[in-house]
């Protein structure tokens, strides 16, 4: 019986020795693994914090993209308006200019209308002064014409009469002078039949 006691409490402490070196080795191998954890730990904070900073960053870039996006949409925007507004200016421009430009040549056409009727009017009015002119001078040259003829016959007429009357009045005073002498010897009879001298009388 001793024995089998002698040998059951050897091989209790085996196992009791073989626990301990397997509880050692287990230690050892945790401790050998909590460096192993902690070495890498200890080399990935800056990681660790480069990566947030890396991701704080990326959200910065996110959100000055979209920033930036955003603010080219809206110059584009602004840009599609502006050009919109542009060209509407223009045409409405061009239409203001066509409208002017047509309502000017209209005008000029009816300048150009009246300029060419005032000259023809004028051409008429000088052409109808010309004739009138001319027919003045043959009018007045025909009626110097009669005048003259008229002076000339009125001359003729005139010196006829004067000498018709001259002549008429040296028949008249001839005829005077004969019946005065004839009166005058009447008389001188009649005062010498009377006794009476004519020349006392």
């Amino acid at each position: 019986m001793p024995p089998k006691s002698k040998g059951k409490g050897r091989k209790g402490m085996k196992q009791q020795q073989k626990r301990n070196v397997a509880e050692n080795q287990a230690e050892e191998e945790y401790r050998k693994a909590a460096l192993e954890v902690d070495m890498p730990k200890e080399h990935l904070v800056p990681w660790r914090n480069m990566t947030w900073q890396a991701r704080a960053d990326n959200e910065v870039l996110k959100q000055r993209l979209w920033d930036l996006e955003k603010a080219l949409e809206q110059a584009w925007e602004d840009k599609r308006d502006i050009h919109k507004e542009m060209t509407q200016q223009y045409q409405q421009l061009q239409k203001q200019t066509a409208a002017h430009s047509q309502r000017l040549q209209a005008k000029v056409k009816s300048l150009q209308e009246q300029l060419a009727t005032r000259l023809r009017e004028s051409q008429q009015t000088q052409e109808t002064a010309t004739q009138a002119l001319a027919e003045r001078d043959r009018t007045i040259a025909q009626l110097q014409g009669r005048l003259n003829a008229m002076e000339r016959e009125y001359e003729m007429i005139l010196h006829g009469s004067l000498d018709l009357m001259l002549a008429k009045m040296a028949e008249a005073s001839q005829n005077w002078e004969e019946v005065g002498t004839t009166i005058t010897m009447e008389h001188k009879e009649r005062l010498q039949e009377f006794s009476l001298n004519p020349l006392e009388i």
